[in-house]
């Protein structure tokens, strides 16, 4: 009995001395990484101005403090913070030729022999140090990749952002391509290569890339290619001539007014609606007959949005006669509820 209790404290003993163990491990562990957060904010605070000098002087180097191994992520750090303050043409072009030079080799590598996590994380960074020697191997990267999770979504937005126009032709050839791949990619073109892919978009016509350029086009509010939506007025898609209609009321200008009244008798109610909201914005008197015929449309989008452009054009007063004399009911009740809602203010 004696014997084992012996056997059972010497149990406890071993136990309690592998737990003193892995706690002094991980206090020493946590002390060098603390260590080693106190020595890279100390190097990013003795090389930012440095930095800064080189990016604002023709003679200047890069500091070579940044260019060591050791302090990889305080680079990385520096990079990422000025990339997303500098505005100048030419000093961002500097500074993507700076990070050329010290980050481009040791990405390669991550994405050659990196785990998913830190291929991920090294295409966010790729993508905002803009950096072009890695397009070649990014294409290859992306013929290789199958499900559309955050690597293959990354690897997207990485070659957008360095202006590679194949990646256009690439969704267009991937029928699981969303709206929301086109427009991650529209938003990191810049304006030629934009222009590029509309001219793609015409030549291997795809009706998603299509609507997904409307879209664009109105979430930008890009009066350049106020003429593309107007011309997409007249497709034979619906859903074309819906974003045609969505971008127009986004840029809150069409350059004939004929052109919206097909759209007040359409037999798609988001047509009409979109139709009272256009006419709303344009602010023409022109609209009367049809925006009081839309008041009382069996589509409830449709009476408000026409019951709105009349407050915005005519007035209280129109809309108080209207809750009165309409014909309709639900065109009355509309007018009632925009006299008395916040938006419409209050009738007294």
């Amino acid at each position: 009995m004696i014997i084992e209790m012996i056997y059972f404290y010497w149990v406890i003993g071993i136990l309690l001395g592998f737990q003193l163990l892995l706690l002094a491990l991980l206090c020493i562990r946590k002390w060098l990484r603390n260590r080693e957060n106190d020595r890279q904010d100390k190097v990013y605070e003795d090389n930012l101005e440095l930095f800064v000098d080189y990016l604002m002087s023709e003679n200047w180097k890069i500091p070579k403090a940044l260019v060591i191994r050791a302090n990889f992520e305080v680079a990385e750090r520096i990079f990422s913070e000025t990339f997303t303050d500098v505005k100048d043409a030419h000093i961002r072009e500097k500074l993507e030729q700076a990070a050329e030079s010290i980050f481009s080799e040791t990405y390669l590598k991550r994405m050659k022999r990196g785990t998913w996590s830190t291929r991920v994380n090294t295409l966010y960074f790729i993508e905002d140090f803009k950096l072009i020697s890695l397009k070649p191997f990014l294409q290859d990267h992306l013929s290789k990749l199958k499900v559309w999770d955050e690597e293959k979504n990354q690897t997207v937005r990485a070659l957008a952002a360095l202006n590679d126009l194949s990646i256009v032709d690439y969704l267009n050839r991937d029928r699981t391509a969303t709206l929301q791949h086109y427009l991650d990619v529209f938003s990191r073109l810049n304006e030629d290569t934009f222009g590029n892919a509309i001219k793609l978009s015409k030549e291997s016509y795809n009706p998603m890339c299509r609507i997904a350029i409307l879209s664009f086009i109105g979430l930008t509010k890009n009066l350049r290619y106020q003429p593309l939506l107007e011309d997409e007025l007249q497709n034979e898609n619906l859903e074309m001539r819906i974003q045609a209609l969505k971008g127009l009321y986004r840029l809150n200008y069409i350059s004939n007014i004929e052109l919206l009244i097909p759209f007040f008798e359409s037999s798609s109610w988001q047509e009409r609606m979109f139709s009272c909201r256009i006419s709303g914005v344009l602010m023409s008197e022109v609209f009367e007959p049809f925006l009081v015929k839309l008041l009382g449309d069996r589509e409830w989008w449709v009476r408000n949005a026409a019951a709105e452009s009349i407050l915005q054009i005519f007035g209280e007063d129109k809309l108080y006669f209207l809750s009165k004399n309409h014909s309709d009911l639900y065109a009355r009740d509309m007018a009632v509820q925009w006299i008395t809602s916040k938006k419409g203010g209050s009738k007294d």
